[in-house]
């Protein structure tokens, strides 16, 4: 193999190295790229979830209010009317 041969074939290989080497360049890029992204993604659809497991409890919340004031009602309303009944037998 002449000189002019083995130089030639060292360029090429040498050139392969290079290609070898940008391409894991830029799957580390990428893969770093990515990570970032899904760390945003994930901060923001977290936050998104907080609002709505926040909206779900305000939501129950009022329901449990709405259930207490009507047992309120349904177990009061007998009683009251059997009172107001009582006051007019006594005031006839």
């Amino acid at each position: 193999m002449t000189d002019k041969e083995q130089i030639t074939r060292h360029e090429r290989e040498i050139g392969e190295l290079r290609g070898k080497l940008d391409a894991l360049a830029t799957k580390e890029f990428v893969r770093t790229v990515v990570n970032e992204q899904t760390r945003e993604l994930t901060q923001e659809l977290n936050k998104k979830f907080d609002s709505i497991e926040q909206s779900l409890k305000d939501i129950s919340d009022r329901q449990q209010r709405f259930k207490g004031i009507g047992q309120a009602i349904s177990f009061g309303l007998p009683f009251l009317v059997s009172a107001l009944a009582l006051v007019a037998v006594l005031l006839k």
